[in-house]
């Protein structure tokens, strides 16, 4: 009888450590509120566990492209979310009217096996992806940071961004939290502009698919132990500009069955920006252009031509059009717009008129926003072709508007970005300007018009001067994506450290130990106020948010006739 029990238990005892290591080996599984069951991954090296590409909208295919996200409705009981899923639809950002070389070689490079095996893609690509320590309980209510990517709406993706030393960084500062990234449909699939677009209620579909993603981390994300009263968004670029977005989409309503889907924000390098509406003459033209380059010119529906096209079509025909990194650079082809609808109207004005969001948030830039974009410009070399190019980009501005704007941003390369550097890195007569002007237009102005504009809630703003000296490039834009999730630095107290006690606590100095410098809130009604975080190569500290002022009040004052 002994050894029967003793058969027994080894028995049992291997059937434990079967179970476990088929466990291990099958990965983590969370029910979600439906009651579907989902198998992750044990993160290697790490104590996290993640469930990647979960299907959060139903294909946006055949007569779904281009319009609103419609909810998944399949059983995801079972799903196996243990691959990032493809990546939207990528626009090649040297897109042009014209075939330049850039163009043409840029092309070929993402049209090769290589490229799509490391950035696959795909039309049926709206999925979602969830970090969350290992083992963690669904009664945790752990904050949520939810992450947009960048990529000027032109490309982008989640599986760029892994968040591993984010997470250990939370955990050190004991301040867990969990980490959800979404894709979302950029270029032609989910900005494309037009009156045809505006009539059939289908604009900035690429913000949409942001909010259904944010709707299903709300009805979801308790089961992975975050709570969905606690959600952070945050983004740089294209991303802080979604941020932006969201806050004052639907006049400022971000609720959700009657409880909001986020409580702050996190913008780095880019807000609510001076755009024209998705019917204006550049943004009908750049429908016009997708349409008649796919043969859809002349057809009685347009976009049911364009529906029936085929991906690879569709595709060439999105990059039919000028990208980011063409001649036109940030008067680009597409971004959201005022529909009418979710972005009512003029996203700076709805700012001044009291529309958003009422919660706290962050929002900072780099010192040379605009030295990256000014590089397709350098064939800009005389005061006519500046002024020129400023006359195309903002087709309302004035000539007094355009004698005053030339005259803050003179001619005098001390002036210019990378800012701070004399009489080096002109690399033409205008570039320097070029970068400035560029850089405070849709960065630096666009941010102090909304910390000056949002009194009543809460706000921290930094600048980073972190790469000062670089050539060319000085402190350029989206660099803070290094330090961010790749490598610790200076700007690692801020881009981590900072914005995880932020989202922890919705304050940023509650980082424990890790907390050297006091970030203090900014004042709006105060120039003179210690009221900015500057990061510098060698660590953080405070100092004002006045310069510039001159330039960036009167870009402010105007900036319905200085929009693209």
């Amino acid at each position: 009888m002994k050894s029967a029990f003793a058969s027994l238990g080894l028995a049992l005892q291997i059937l434990t450590l079967a179970s476990s290591i088929n466990g291990l080996l099958l990965g983590p599984q969370v029910t979600l509120s439906n009651g579907d069951t989902i198998t992750g991954n044990y993160e290697l090296l790490s104590n996290l566990e993640s469930y990647l590409g979960i299907p959060y909208a139903a294909p946006p295919v055949g007569n779904l492209r281009f319009k609103p996200p419609q909810p998944y409705t399949g059983s995801l009981n079972g799903f196996s979310a243990q691959a990032y899923g493809p990546s939207c639809p990528q626009m090649n950002p040297e897109a042009d009217y014209t075939n330049t070389l850039p163009k043409v070689a840029l092309e070929l490079v993402m049209q090769t096996p290589l490229f799509n095996a490391i950035i696959p893609q795909s039309e049926d690509c709206l999925s979602l992806n969830v970090y969350r320590k290992r083992g963690l309980s669904s009664t945790a209510k752990l904050p949520v940071m939810f992450w947009i990517f960048g990529g000027g709406f032109d490309l982008g993706g989640t599986n760029y961004y892994l968040p591993q030393q984010l997470m250990a960084q939370g955990a050190l500062q004991g301040q867990d939290f969990i980490y959800v990234s979404v894709n979302y449909r950029v270029a032609a699939f989910g900005f494309l502009p037009g009156k045809e677009i505006k009539a059939e209620g289908s604009g900035n579909s690429g913000l949409l698919d942001q909010r259904l993603a944010l709707q299903w981390v709300a009805d979801n994300i308790a089961s992975f132990g975050g709570d969905p009263s606690k959600v952070t968004i945050f983004g740089e670029s294209a991303g802080a500009i979604s941020v932006g977005h969201q806050m004052v989409a639907n006049y400022g309503d971000n609720t959700y069955k009657g409880k909001p889907l986020f409580r702050a924000g996190i913008m780095q390098s880019g807000t609510v920006a001076p755009i024209q509406d998705i019917d204006s003459n550049y943004a009908q033209g750049i429908f016009d252009s997708v349409a008649g380059f796919a043969g859809c010119g002349n057809a009685t529906d347009k976009l049911q031509c364009l529906r029936n096209l085929l991906y690879t079509q569709m595709q060439a025909a999105s990059n039919s059009v000028p990208g980011f990194l063409s001649y036109q650079s940030l008067h680009i082809s597409y971004l959201p717009r005022p529909d009418g609808g979710f972005i009512p109207y003029h996203l700076m004005k709805m700012l001044a008129d009291g529309h958003y969001a009422r919660i706290p948030y962050i929002i900072g830039d780099q010192n040379d926003e605009g030295s990256i974009f000014s590089l397709p410009n350098l064939n800009v070399t005389t005061d006519a072709e500046m002024q020129a190019f400023i006359q195309y980009s903002f087709p309302n501005i004035t000539s007094s508007e355009m004698s005053q704007l030339l005259t803050l941003y003179p001619h005098d390369i001390t002036q210019g970005s990378p800012f701070g550097t004399g009489i080096l890195n002109a690399l033409t007569p205008q570039n320097k300007r070029m970068a400035a002007l560029m850089g405070d237009i849709v960065f630096q102005a666009p941010r102090r018009f909304m910390l000056n504009r949002t009194p009543d809630v809460t706000s921290y703003t930094y600048l980073s001067q972190q790469l000062q000296g670089l050539p060319i490039l000085g402190t350029f834009h989206a660099n803070d994506l290094i330090w961010q999730y790749f490598v610790t630095a200076s700007g690692s107290l801020i881009y981590r450290n900072a914005f995880i006690a932020f989202a922890s606590t919705l304050n940023p100095n509650s980082g424990g130990l890790f907390t050297l410098t006091n970030w203090p809130k900014y004042q709006n009604t105060n120039s003179l106020a210690n009221n900015m975080m500057y990061i510098n190569s060698l660590g953080i500290s405070t100092g004002k948010d006045n310069y510039r002022q001159a330039q960036m009040s009167f870009l402010n004052n105007n900036y319905l006739d200085i929009s693209t």
